[in-house]
């Protein structure tokens, strides 16, 4: 259907069909009862703040209390996540985010009331909290919660100094926030002219758009003048850098870790030496990278080969797209691996309002999966019709139903899963898509295209990500090491990864490439993009066995859907055979990119 109005103007929403809308009425008929709900939680906080000081008293009302908590908790979710999903429809309409607004003031005061609950609850001794727990059954059910809790002891301090921290914790984010602003309010960049030689501003958006460009003039101009933006104020961008590195080891020799990856890694449970793993491998096997970039080369006729030629596509003749009830059906025959319940649940959850499909004035731009315990997994996308959405409606429907297999197999407190492990499930989804489109059609452009899209696929989500926490590490080091952050020391370091990863086929900017570091918003993060690379790792891995097709492997894989955060993530993901302590997934993204490099050679003999 069309989304815009003459002159590029996105239509109305209510101009779009219904079917094409999610069913936020799931959640609450109207406003009234949003506004009943908000007095509930309101007028809940109360008695939520009186209960501290008695977690130790009896085994019973420690029970009460942690489903007291849980049950306003709940209430506060739904109240949340529909006044956030209403904001997002239209963002013109100013009282939907006034009403968001007020739910996140709302929150802050439900943490505000049972700010306590964890340090009384660390407070108890072990002897004791088993005991309380043989006095009463229902808390046999929280074992992983309190062990999740407690494990932390070791790395707790007294009330005074926990209270500095949290004080200090406010101001921690000053770094970020800084980029924030900077890279998202201030930041200006010279326009180009784009492929009809007319001038544009120049957008990050459209910056990733023109570097996909067949134009290499556009794609070059694009790259000067987006990496000279960031250039002008590199050495306020290293400053930045240091500041927020100096954060990061501050908090952790005060919470008496080892060091800062010990140290980010712990809230999840994660092995150390799943990050290093990681890093090891993909270096060990560093030939395969330049195998890529050497092909990349080759079809492209260039000579020499420049970094803002590695988003370039190889094959666009061979690009197609889906509509979205194409798409749709499309989906539903990559999935039938899954078993039939899956399908049917998805199918259900597409005809039954879980997907807001199309673009509307106002509407948030990108899309999301979104939705808590007590609500439908929805999903919000901006369709287009290009191949990208479909991969779009793939990845966020791995998340919805990842949700939706949780809630209805655990409890509320294990309900929900970490990042490790959720981009486990949408990525495993994007690739029985992509193992579905391979396998069907014999277009020899388009199933060229799909190779490089693929190939794409694994060097932007696993062996760029792998040098960025490579990187992410290394600069961590040399603060734990007491040194000064520059521009020149971040930029040398940048420049050694950069040869390293991409090899020798690759002609680097000697001014403009070292300062690519300065643009990635996720190292003001601590420790975080590892986690998409081990999750396409582990993602491949748990889907070979699941087309292979053999029930017992499918099963253990939904197991893992199911689990939610009942075990830690690595623990999680063991369910369906795969021990991300070992190099093997990684190795076996590797010995895939080999493959897919190998196909395309072989189709272009």
């Amino acid at each position: 259907m069309a989304t815009e109005q003459q002159g590029g103007t996105p239509i109305e929403r209510d101009a779009i069909e219904d079917r094409f809308k999610w069913k936020l009425e799931l959640i609450f008929p109207d406003w009234e009862s949003w506004e009943a709900s908000f007095g509930e939680i309101e007028s809940a906080l109360p008695g939520l703040a009186a209960r501290q000081s008695t977690l130790a008293d009896s085994g019973a009302g420690l029970l009460a209390t942690i489903e007291a908590i849980h049950a306003t908790q709940r209430l506060l979710e739904k109240t949340f996540v529909f006044a956030s999903m209403k904001s997002d429809e239209d963002t013109r309409i100013g009282e939907n985010t006034a009403r968001k607004g007020r739910i996140g003031s709302l929150a802050v005061r439900m943490s505000e009331a049972v700010s306590w609950f964890e340090s009384e609850l660390l407070e108890i001794e072990p002897d004791r909290l088993k005991k309380l727990v043989a006095e009463e059954p229902g808390l046999e059910l929280y074992a992983h919660f309190f062990h999740n809790i407690h494990r932390s002891r070791a790395h707790t301090l007294t009330a005074d100094k926990e209270a500095l921290l949290a004080g200090a914790g406010i101001m921690s984010r000053g770094a970020s926030q800084v980029f924030n602003a900077f890279d998202n309010a201030d930041l200006q960049f010279e326009p180009v002219e784009d492929e009809n030689g007319e001038t544009v501003a120049l957008t990050k958006a459209r910056y990733y758009k023109f570097l996909k460009s067949p134009n290499r003039r556009l794609r070059e101009d694009s790259y000067v003048n987006f990496m000279d933006a960031y250039g002008a104020l590199k050495n306020t961008l290293a400053a930045n850098m240091d500041a927020n590195v100096k954060n990061h080891v501050f908090f952790a020799g005060a919470r008496k870790h080892q060091g800062t990856l010990e140290a980010a890694l712990h809230p999840d449970g994660v092995p150390t030496e799943v990050f290093h793993s990681l890093i090891d491998t993909v270096s060990d096997n560093i030939a395969t990278i330049h195998r890529y970039t050497a092909l990349k080369k080759k079809v492209l006729k260039l000579d020499p080969l420049r970094e803002f030629d590695l988003a370039a596509p190889l094959f666009p003749k061979g690009e197609f797209q889906f509509e979205y009830d194409e798409a749709c059906a499309m989906l539903l025959d990559a999935f039938a691996p899954l078993g039939a319940d899956y399908v049917a649940t998805v199918k259900g959850g597409v005809q039954g309002g879980w997907i807001d499909v199309h673009e509307n004035a106002g509407k948030r731009s990108g899309g999301y999966s979104n939705g808590v315990y007590d609500t439908p997994p929805y999903i919000l996308l901006n369709w287009a019709e290009q191949l990208g959405d479909t991969f779009t409606l793939a990845h966020e429907l791995g998340h919805s139903m990842h949700s939706w297999l949780a809630a209805k197999n655990q409890p509320y407190v294990y309900g929900d899963y970490p990042i490790f492990t959720a981009e486990v499930a949408s990525t495993f989804n994007e690739l029985l898509v992509m193992d579905h489109l391979l396998k069907t059609g014999d277009d020899h452009q388009r199933k060229l295209y799909l190779l490089d899209y693929h190939l794409s696929q694994i060097n932007n989500t696993v062996f760029r990500q792998t040098m960025f926490a490579e990187f992410e590490h290394r600069v961590h080091k040399l603060g734990e090491g007491g040194q000064t952050l520059t521009a020149e020391s971040l930029g040398e370091l940048y420049q050694e990864l950069l040869v390293k990863y991409w090899g020798p086929e690759v002609e680097f900017d000697a001014e403009r490439s070292p300062l690519t570091w300065c643009r990635i918003p996720h190292f003001f993060y601590n420790y975080y993009v590892y986690q998409y690379a081990t999750a396409y790792s582990a993602a491949v891995a748990l889907s070979r066995k699941v087309l292979a097709g053999n029930a017992d492997d499918r099963e253990q894989y939904l197991d893992i859907l199911r689990s939610g955060c009942s075990r830690y993530p690595v623990e999680t993901i063991k369910l369906g055979g795969v021990d991300m302590t070992t190099p093997k997934p990684m190795e076996d993204v590797i010995a895939l990119f080999g493959s897919l490099i190998d196909q395309t050679e072989e189709l272009l003999d």
